[in-house]
């Protein structure tokens, strides 16, 4: 999240009076609705949706000052996840759980005030995490240096092919406009641009586009991406429009969307035979908060809502959720099955990351 994204950001200004009705266990809103906490384990209560989560106490990974890193553009080390590490995507890949998260820097003497990164950092349980020393994604003097500097590169979702590539869905900030740009990698260390993802197909839709979500299914502990119809799908920005792709890196909009708008394409878009389970964020009026919700999408027109959460199953209770960066906010890109658990991963308040646990289901 950042001044680019007003839709979040707009939302908790105007909400902020609303944000002091968030407590554990219960956070009762000022509509009298009462919200089971998800610190406490909540969702899954109608059958169809995915939970409940359990969230841990604290952080998993928090910003650092040791990491250091020589910017190619500016010609000299910056401290690149010195202000906040956040967002972040996972991938399991051989018997490890794989974090690449969001990083700012601390900038001042640009407009914007720091350059994202992206960071990359393994675990063996899927909680106790060793960082890589440098981003493994970041602007450079390179063909798309005009889309991701000063900015950087941020919000990010990924998906695994059929033959072990990853694909990097990631927003590019220019200082002035966002776009969603591609990646791929065979390692998760080392990743090649590809530049926007409707600059071929539809390059007037190149600039504004974000939070590209692929439809995926389970093999394994993989999540890989998942053909429908002959294509591979995607939900994209604020409304969840959607795009298709015979080749996850050049995709074409479909013209059409789940919502008209205010609800983002969040962790995880799952195949399953009862349609495809869409996990959205949005803001929650009564919390003041930017929160994360369930939705099963017919999976024939891919845009038919089925069933929808009345309440959300992850919203800000610990302080650190609630402070930070740009508080009351809790925005998860990634989820994963390991060990015999679904781990959420998100970002707190924009400054740090946490998790929340599922036990999965037979």
């Amino acid at each position: 999240m950042g001044n680019h994204n007003p839709t979040r950001r707009d939302f908790l200004r105007t909400a902020g009076a609303a944000a002091a009705a968030v407590a554990a266990p219960l956070a009762t809103c000022p509509l009298g609705i009462v919200i089971p906490s998800s610190a406490l384990g909540n969702a899954g209560t109608d059958g169809w949706d995915m939970g409940p989560f359990v969230k841990r106490k604290q952080p998993i990974l928090r910003p650092t000052p040791d990491s250091r890193f020589q910017c190619p553009i500016r010609g000299k080390d910056v401290r690149w996840e010195e202000q906040n590490v956040y967002n972040p995507a996972a991938v399991v890949r051989k018997g490890k759980v794989y974090l690449l998260y969001r990083a700012d820097d601390k900038s001042p003497d640009l407009k914007w005030g720091r350059t994202c990164r992206i960071g990359l950092a393994h675990s063996e349980d899927g909680i106790n995490f060793t960082r890589h020393a440098k981003p493994v994604l970041y602007p450079d003097n390179d063909a798309w240096k005009k889309y991701e500097w000063v900015g950087g590169c941020e919000d990010l979702h990924i998906i695994e092919g059929e033959d072990g590539t990853y694909y990097m869905n990631y927003t590019t900030w220019n200082g002035k406009r966002d776009t969603m740009s591609v990646a791929t990698s065979r390692d998760l260390y080392h990743w090649t641009k590809h530049g926007p993802a409707f600059r071929t197909a539809a390059p007037k839709k190149v600039y504004g586009s974000r939070s590209g979500v692929v439809v995926s299914q389970p093999k394994g502990n993989r999540l890989i991406a998942a053909k429908i119809k002959g294509k591979y799908w995607m939900y994209y920005t604020h409304p969840c429009a959607l795009a298709s792709s015979g080749n996850l890196i050049d995709w074409t909009p479909a013209g059409k969307s789940v919502w008209r708008g205010s609800h983002e394409a969040g962790a995880i878009a799952l195949l399953r035979k009862d349609g495809i389970l869409l996990m959205v964020q949005g803001g929650h009026a009564s919390l003041g908060a930017w929160t994360l919700r369930q939705a099963l999408i017919d999976r024939n027109d891919l845009t038919t809502v089925l069933k929808y959460q009345k309440q959300p199953f992850l919203f800000p209770e610990h302080d650190w959720e609630k402070k930070g960066f740009v508080g009351r906010t809790t925005v998860s890109n990634g989820l994963v099955y390991f060990k015999g658990k679904w781990l959420l991963y998100y970002g707190g308040a924009d400054r740090v990351i946490g998790l929340a646990t599922c036990t999965k289901k037979d």
